[in-house]
């Protein structure tokens, strides 16, 4: 056989990296690698390096999984529902005149004891569509929609007494929890 190879014209020894059915470059071969503003294949790979350390830069030093929200606790993970209860569902939801057992604004006790099985797989009172908390599903959950102030909630946004409202590391922490299942943990 010469030189030069029936499968496209290129010389015998660029046959490796030719597909012998569609003469054009195997995956995975140096020919393969596409050249951009005439920089070898070396070169490309070292700008690609260095975008992705980047990219993984911006993003935490961490990088999250499609389904995994943003956010979370202090270190991005959710809030247990003990840290619910104690640093949010105390401290800003169940007192006299709003969520407290002894006159409940919607009805809605988030008391110690029993906020979770108020809350969780219940429909919403307000929208009956959505339940207050639908485990695995943040955006369907109308509590953190009433947490975060979003546009389609009615009335207005939780706490009413806020300003200051939650933090957006709780409120991250809250869809993080519900995210993960909304666990009794």
């Amino acid at each position: 056989m010469s030189a030069i190879s029936a499968a496209g014209g290129e010389p015998a020894a660029g046959r490796a990296a030719l597909d012998p059915l569609v003469a054009r470059p195997r995956a995975g071969s140096r020919a393969a690698l596409p050249r951009a503003a005439g920089l070898a294949p070396r070169g490309m790979l070292a700008i690609a390096a260095v975008a992705a350390v980047a990219a993984l830069v911006a993003c935490g030093g961490r990088v999250r999984s499609p389904t995994e929200p943003a956010g979370g606790g202090p270190s991005g993970q959710a809030l247990t529902f003990s840290q619910i209860q104690t640093g949010i569902f105390t401290r800003s939801c169940a007192k006299a005149g709003c969520h407290a057992s002894a006159a409940a604004s919607g009805s809605l006790v988030l008391d110690a004891g029993q906020a979770y099985a108020n809350i969780v797989g219940r429909p919403a009172q307000e929208e009956s569509q959505l339940d207050y908390v639908r485990p695995g599903a943040p955006e369907a959950s109308y509590l953190l929609k009433k947490v975060r102030g979003d546009p389609d909630i009615s009335g207005s946004r939780m706490p009413q007494d806020g300003p200051p409202f939650l933090s957006s590391q709780q409120i991250a922490g809250l869809a993080a929890w519900i995210q993960a299942g909304a666990p009794n943990n």
